[in-house]
């Protein structure tokens, strides 16, 4: 899912401030309106925006300007109305051309655009100043939320933070009077997305960050649920959501204690009911784990066994493993997940066999996080170093690593990593199918081998899926 917050208010500024027909400058209070005009637009705007598939039951309509313009070599008149669509949902400026596909600017977001223009000392686009019923855009968002099964008492604040013109949906953020913060993604006309309403501590899910609910008062209501964990030890001060079983619909969240130093996660039913709290060091398989205190220090009891058994899979840049960690079995597999740390600046995870004809494999913490597995033992300093070094090798490119994400491997078994590299663009790095820690190739992402490789930086897909 890709949001393009610059290119929409680009668009609405060059469409609304562009027209002869309409106001250069946004007037200072509310302007009157022509009861002819206003007559009839109510006539005519309903059943052109019903005919637009744009789901608003218009109850007020104002004419507020036209514009000749070009299309396909002829000469159309383009009528701008501002419509108002209900108590309770967003109104618009609805561009009507005969012969072409309406357009439809909500107001909330070409407040935002103005806004933004305003404090900037800019010339702001036009926004919905004719109609009442759009005075406040911003409680536009309310019935949306309702739909959504928020409570919110109203909406204190609010912003348009991007759209997806293929998958026909913009994204708003919502910041209710009792502290709570939403995402909004809405589908536009023509959509086959649902709406969905998204609390900001998950606002992940859609790759947009909330910028209007603070991190204190995302974790709030977590913390209250988590009262019922009966933890007197911990007095949680901060929370994050893990991860959602999609199986369930049962979600994890990390809780972080006062102390700075312990943390531990808890479930909650699809309900939003608490289930059960999980200390750290058993939740280290639920998308890697604690990340609010280290639940792993490393063993070393066996650490001769591990030696032994990373030289049987082929790990020969682990020579002695100086701490371990186990994590079981792999999920329907005999064989053990362990992580190895081999010295200050060599480790990986490992599955290691534990029965005859079975079949080891290794492979490096960045790689490790695409299989839902986080390294405590080895810093992820270590493992960029390493890997610059696996790409300085191949003497055709260098990348001074600064972070990655696995990509998946394809049907030959073959792994893709995303890297970044400082400033430069990402790299797409092809490695050999396992058990190797072999590098094949470092390329551009424009040269990767597989489509919509790169996410982080320097791809034709750079934003959140």
């Amino acid at each position: 899912m890709k949001f393009s917050r610059l290119g929409i208010i680009a668009a609405m500024a060059m469409v609304l401030c562009g027209q002869q027909a309409l106001a250069a400058d946004a007037p200072a209070g509310p302007p009157k309106l022509d009861p002819k005009i206003h007559e009839q637009s109510m006539k005519d705007a309903p059943a052109l925006v019903q005919a637009s598939g744009q789901p608003c039951q218009v109850t007020d309509a104002y004419l507020i300007g036209v514009n000749e313009e070009k299309i396909q070599g002829k000469t159309s008149k383009s009528s701008f109305y501002e419509i108002a669509c209900g108590q309770g949902d967003l109104g618009y400026i609805f561009k009507s051309v005969p012969g072409s596909d309406p357009s439809f600017f909500d107001c909330l977001s070409l407040k935002s655009a103005a806004d933004k223009a305003i404090a900037a000392k800019q010339k702001a686009p036009n926004s919905c100043t004719y109609l009442p019923a759009n005075a406040d855009p911003k409680s536009g968002l309310k019935s949306w939320l309702t739909q959504g099964g928020v409570n919110c008492p109203s909406v204190a604040k609010a912003d348009w933070r991007g759209s997806s013109p293929t998958d026909k949906i913009n994204v708003f953020e919502a910041a209710c009077s009792d502290g709570a913060g939403y995402m909004i993604v809405a589908p536009a006309a023509g959509s086959a997305k649902t709406l969905q309403v998204v609390p900001c501590l998950k606002a992940e899910l859609i790759g947009v960050a909330c910028d209007l609910t603070s991190k204190e008062d995302m974790a709030k209501p977590i913390i209250a649920i988590a009262a019922a964990a009966n933890k007197p030890a911990c007095m949680p001060n901060k929370a994050r959501w893990v991860v959602t079983d999609t199986s369930t619909g049962i979600d994890f969240y990390e809780l972080g204690c006062a102390d700075g130093a312990t943390a531990y996660m808890i479930s909650v039913d699809k309900t939003g009911a608490f289930k059960e709290a999980i200390e750290c060091v058993r939740a280290t398989r639920i998308a890697g784990g604690c990340t609010f205190m280290n639940a792993s220090t490393g063993q070393t009891a066996e650490a001769a066994t591990y030696t032994k058994l990373a030289k049987q899979i082929g790990y020969d840049a682990c020579p002695n493993v100086q701490k371990y960690e186990s994590y079981g079995t792999e999920t329907n597999g005999p064989r053990e997940i362990v992580e190895l740390n081999c010295s200050p600046t060599e480790g990986d995870f490992a599955l290691v066999p534990t029965g005859a004809g079975q079949t080891g494999e290794f492979f490096n913490c960045v790689r490790a996080s695409g299989r839902g597995l986080t390294c405590h033992l080895t810093p992820m300093s270590a493992t960029y170093a390493k890997i610059s070094q696996q790409i300085a090798a191949r003497g055709k490119t260098t990348c001074a690593v600064d972070g990655g994400r696995d990509i998946g491997k394809d049907d030959k078994g073959q792994e893709f990593v995303e890297v970044t590299c400082g400033s430069q663009p990402s790299l797409v790095l092809t490695y050999s199918r396992l058990p190797q820690e072999t590098l094949i190739s470092a390329l551009p992402c424009a040269q990767a081998p597989i489509a919509n490789a790169c996410t982080m930086k320097g791809g034709a897909a750079t934003a959140a899926k």
